[in-house]
């Protein structure tokens, strides 16, 4: 009877084959259009300048081995850009970090961030029942650029400091990404160049 049940496990596994999961470019979007070792610049309402740098995207698939049997004919996409400010904010947490994990093709996309510490899990897609997406206009005090409906990510609204970190609110656009961000401290820092 084993050697039964491991043949036919066998000609299984044999026959099926995995698809990868790819992000549609409404997704993709998220990410920004950061690129490895550019140098994002924010300056405060304080005249504090802080420099992020934007560390290597990494984007990689899991079940590559198409183990269908335990994790599903789909190889799951995971998509990361980081972006390591020169001020730590929060020792645990220091870097501002989003991410797209898709597990399946027909389904949203979920986007987590991780900005210092503030964090928001969220599917990528508003009206979707898991969706914390929140908008709101911004007009930047640095460069006078208006966006109309910037996401914004607040504390005890929309997203949960963990780590005891000094952000409480962070703006993200998906044409520019991280536009503004604001400590506890009444401190705000705008996006000057990138």
């Amino acid at each position: 009877m084993k050697k039964l049940l491991s043949s036919l496990a066998l000609v299984l596994t044999g026959c099926v084959t995995c698809q990868e999961v790819a992000l549609l470019p409404e997704e993709r979007a998220w990410l920004g259009s950061y690129t490895e070792g550019q140098q994002v610049v924010f300056r405060s309402n304080r005249g504090t300048t802080n420099t992020a740098t934007v560390l290597k995207p990494q984007e990689w698939h899991t079940n590559t081995d198409c183990n269908w049997m335990e994790s599903g004919r789909y190889q799951p996409i995971f998509s990361q850009i980081v972006l390591r400010p020169a001020t730590v904010y929060n020792e645990k947490n220091r870097d501002f970090v989003v991410n797209l994990r898709k597990n399946n093709p027909d389904r949203p996309a979920d986007l987590s961030f991780s900005v210092a510490g503030l964090e928001c899990l969220t599917a990528s897609r508003e009206g979707q029942i898991t969706s914390k997406l929140q908008q709101q206009a911004c007009t930047l005090s640095t460069t006078g650029k208006t966006y109309p409906a910037a996401y914004v990510f607040r504390q005890g609204q929309n997203a949960t400091i963990y780590g005891g970190g000094q952000l409480q609110a962070f703006f993200w656009d998906k044409q520019d990404g991280l536009i503004r961000y604001e400590l506890t401290s009444g401190e705000v820092f705008e996006l000057v160049s990138r």
